[in-house]
């Protein structure tokens, strides 16, 4: 099963010359992707990718990955490719999200990249895959349509 590594790039704007540095700053204050180890690794305009290894901190009854936690990382790479087409000024908040789960979560790596899909005044709408790694094979288990809200900065915590 080949894996879907998402669409080829939108042609996105970008409004914040900083974006990747607000992204790497709010990154920093997710403790939840600390407490998991989580990697944010790579930043690009409209795009966003997350690495979460597998641990006993994140896997199911199963010895999956949890269901929850794939949501998560679909939710942060989505978000984080939302943050690099917003005004230096603003956050963004997630208004809805639909998960398929495709394939079952079991591997050493979960792999969520985040591309943007249209930019509106007060919503962005954005998706996420989701992969897993298992014996350096990559698989779609994934795959996230997301509602971001914009708002202005949104400072809790950071």
């Amino acid at each position: 099963m080949t894996a879907f590594k998402t669409r080829e790039p939108r042609a996105v704007v970008t409004r914040d010359p900083n974006f990747e540095q607000k992204i790497r700053l709010s990154f920093q204050h997710q403790g939840v992707m600390h407490a998991w180890g989580a990697e944010l690794v790579a930043i690009a305009p409209g795009y966003a990718e997350i690495h979460l290894p597998f641990s006993d901190k994140v896997k199911q009854q199963h010895g999956l990955f949890h269901g929850g936690v794939v949501a998560t990382v679909a939710d942060s790479a989505s978000g984080f490719a939302t943050y690099t087409v917003l005004e230096a000024d603003e956050e963004c908040l997630s208004a809805e999200f639909k998960i398929n789960f495709l394939y079952p979560a079991r591997g050493s790596k979960l792999i969520a990249r985040g591309g943007v899909i249209k930019v509106g005044r007060t919503l962005v709408i954005a998706e996420s895959t989701v992969s897993i790694v298992k014996d350096g094979i990559e698989t779609e288990c994934g795959l996230m349509i997301h509602t971001m809200a914009r708002a202005k900065h949104v400072r809790t915590g950071m």
